[in-house]
C-alpha cells in the first residue's frame, strides 16, 4: 500500500479518469452521500461504521430489512476503475465486507477507499472522490478533471467540439450537438457550478452565421465562485438558531450545514431547513439530514389529510388510514402500485403498533406518517402531489 504514497504516483500530471466497474444504482449513489457526509464530519468514522436500519429504511428505497443483503453484496462487487493517459490503470473496491446485526449494519471499507480522506497525500486523496461520488455521472468529473483542471487558469478557453468530447470521454455518444449538449454538456456545467468552487458559462459557436449551420466549437468560461465559505458563517449561525430547540447536536447539524453550503449554497440549505420544520414534527433531526440528502424540499407535495384522532387501539387507526388511502385511490391510481412495492407493503405493521410507534412512507408521490399514542390523539397525515389534490377538489365538486 506504501507504493501508493510514493512520488511516483503523487507527482504524475496526468489526466486522471474514473468510473464504475458496473452501473451505479440511485440507492446505491444515495447511499455514498450518506457516508460521504458522515466521514467529513467524523474521520474516526471509516475505521467503525455502524448504521442504524431505521436511517437506511428511512433514507433509501428499500421494502424491508431483507434488502440489505443483496444490497451490500452486489455494492461489494463494484469497483471505481481508475486510469491516467500515461498508461496507469487500475482499480479498487469501496466495501470489504459487512455484518448485520439485529437492527444496525456494521461496514468495513478497503484500505484504498479509506486513504481517498487520508490528510496524507497519496494517490487515492488526489482522486477528488467527493466530487466522483456527488456528480450525476462520469460525464461531470471527467469535465471537472480534463477541461477545469488545465484550463482553470486561463478564464476563458475555445475547444473544438470533437476535442470537448474526448475531454467528456463521450466520443461515442450522440452525434448530433442537440442531443450531445442536452444529455451531457449542459448536465456536466450543472455539476461543475453545483458540486466545486467554479462556476462555467459557454458559448456555442456555429461555422458561419447561419442558424442552421453546423456547431464546430465551444467557448468556455471558467472562473472561481465568487461565494466564499467560511468554516464559521454567521448566515449558518442564523439558519442554526431557527431549530436549535428541535436538534439534540447542535454542533454535528452545523458542521453538515457547512457541508451542503458549500456543496449546494445557502437557499438549498434554507429551503430544506424550512420544508423539515413544516413536514415533521416528530423526529426532527433525523428527517432535517434525510431533507438535506434528498432535497425534500423539491417535493411538490402538500398536506392533503391532517388528522388528530383519540382512538381505542392501533387496529381502529390502521382501518382510518386505510379508508382514507382507499378514497384517494380513486383518484389517484398510483397509490395502488406502492402498496404493492416499497415499504408501503410494511403498513399493515400499524395494526400492532404499541404506544409511541410511528409509520412513515415519503418519495416523489406521496408522504403519509401515522403516529400512535394510546394516552391522547393519534397522528395521520397525508401529503399527495398539488394536481391531484386540485383534481379531487375539481371531481367533489362536480
Amino acid at each position: 500500500m506504501n507504493i501508493y504514497f510514493s512520488e511516483k504516483f503523487t507527482n504524475f500530471q496526468s489526466n486522471i479518469k474514473l468510473e464504475f466497474s458496473k452501473k451505479i444504482t440511485k440507492n446505491e449513489k444515495i447511499f455514498l452521500k450518506l457516508l460521504f457526509f458522515r466521514i467529513v464530519s467524523d474521520s474516526s468514522f471509516l475505521e467503525k461504521t455502524e448504521i442504524r436500519f431505521e436511517e437506511l429504511l428511512s433514507t433509501l428505497e428499500f421494502s424491508s430489512i431483507n434488502d440489505f443483503t443483496p444490497f451490500f453484496n452486489t455494492l461489494s462487487e463494484k469497483h471505481i476503475l481508475f486510469s491516467t493517459d500515461t498508461q496507469l490503470s487500475g482499480s479498487f473496491g469501496i466495501i470489504s465486507s459487512f455484518i448485520l446485526y439485529s437492527d444496525y449494519c456494521q461496514i468495513f471499507f478497503t484500505e484504498e477507499f479509506k486513504n481517498c480522506f487520508s490528510l496524507k497525500k497519496n494517490f487515492f486523496s488526489l482522486l477528488e472522490i467527493e466530487k466522483f461520488i456527488f456528480m450525476t455521472d462520469s460525464f461531470s468529473f471527467s469535465f471537472y478533471n480534463n477541461i477545469i483542471k488545465n484550463f482553470k487558469d486561463k478564464k476563458e478557453v475555445s475547444l473544438p467540439v470533437s476535442l470537448v468530447k474526448t475531454y467528456l470521454n463521450a466520443n461515442d455518444k450522440y452525434e448530433r450537438f442537440f442531443d450531445f449538449e442536452k444529455h451531457i454538456l449542459k448536465k456536466a456545467v450543472l455539476d461543475i457550478n453545483t458540486f466545486t468552487d467554479f462556476s462555467v458559462e459557454y458559448e456555442k459557436i456555429k461555422e458561419c452565421k447561419k442558424a442552421t449551420n453546423k456547431i464546430i466549437s465551444i467557448n468556455f468560461s471558467i472562473n472561481k465562485s465568487k461565494q466564499s465559505y467560511k468554516p464559521y458563517d454567521n448566515k449558518i449561525y442564523k439558519m442554526l438558531e431557527l431549530i436549535k430547540k428541535k436538534i439534540s447536536n447542535p454542533e454535528e447539524i452545523y458542521h453538515l450545514f457547512v457541508l451542503y453550503v458549500a456543496k449546494r449554497g445557502y437557499k438549498y440549505v434554507y429551503d430544506n431547513i424550512n420544508y423539515a420544520k413544516n413536514s415533521f414534527p416528530e423526529d426532527f433531526e433525523k428527517n432535517l439530514k434525510k431533507a438535506l440528502m434528498l432535497n425534500l424540499a423539491s417535493n411538490k407535495l402538500k398536506l392533503y389529510v391532517n388528522e388528530l384522532k383519540t382512538v381505542k387501539s392501533p387496529i381502529v387507526l390502521f382501518y382510518t388510514l386505510t379508508r382514507k388511502l382507499n378514497k384517494i385511490k380513486r383518484h389517484y391510481p398510483k397509490i395502488e402500485e406502492l402498496m404493492r412495492n416499497f415499504k408501503l407493503k410494511n403498513i399493515d405493521s400499524i395494526s400492532y403498533f404499541k404506544d409511541n410507534d410511528s409509520f412513515e412512507f415519503s418519495n416523489k408521490y406521496i408522504r403519509i406518517f401515522v403516529k400512535y399514542y394510546s394516552d391522547k390523539k393519534s397522528i395521520i397525515e397525508i401529503y399527495l402531489p398539488s394536481n391531484i389534490i386540485e383534481k379531487m377538489k375539481l371531481e367533489n365538486e362536480i
